[in-house]
């Protein structure tokens, strides 16, 4: 009953700081565009990580992406992405590696903030998705521009490894979630092979 109250407290804290957005989708078409594209997106991607995390019961790696996520700002800098990739990176594999716990069991409602979590997840995959479908045009662009652009030159450039371990995280998460039976979207099942 505690860990229950504890991670709905805390997931109501986290999920409610400012800053969490639903991220836009559709194309990046202006190097100024891309920042605030990246920050949205990667500001729902962390909400449902802290799902994942709190569901798994490591709460302790939410403040360490909580604290990079709350930096973030439309303005980053490289810099600020670098350690934020950094700090997803590490919550990604304790996550990975508290999932490949023998006998770990998730409580009702730690499953369903984990199926949550999952969706959110993919979601923001997607985003990123198009986004990098976006990028060789806007790549050429930034290289000309201010130091605006060269953080978002930035950002294009990590965003093939940022995509990465987040595809490695949403498939050890599909992996847990389809052996332990807790519901998430079916359409994330195209994103995970079996």
């Amino acid at each position: 009953m505690r860990k229950q109250f504890f991670l709905i407290c805390a997931l109501a804290a986290f999920i409610a700081q400012p800053g969490i957005s639903q991220a836009q989708s559709g194309p990046v078409t202006r190097a100024s565009d891309l920042m605030p594209r990246f920050v949205d997106v990667n500001n729902e991607a962390v909400a449902a990580e802290a799902r994942l995390l709190l569901a798994a019961g490591i709460g302790e790696q939410v403040a360490a992406i909580d604290l990079q996520a709350k930096a973030m700002s439309r303005e980053a800098t490289a810099g600020m992405v670098e350690q934020l990739m950094a700090a997803r990176k590490g919550a990604a594999l304790a996550l990975a590696a508290k999932l490949a716990t023998p006998g770990l069991t998730l409580d009702s409602a730690a499953r369903q903030q984990f199926g949550i979590g999952i969706d959110g997840l993919a979601r923001a995959i997607k985003q990123w998705e198009e986004m990098s479908a976006d990028m060789p045009g806007l790549k050429q662009m930034m290289r000309d521009g201010g130091i605006k652009t060269r953080n978002g030159l930035y950002v294009a450039k990590s965003l093939p490894d940022y995509l990465r371990d987040a595809r490695q995280e949403l498939a050890a998460a599909v992996t847990f979630a389809r052996a332990n039976k807790i519901d998430f979207a079916s359409e994330v099942n195209a994103m995970v092979a079996p």
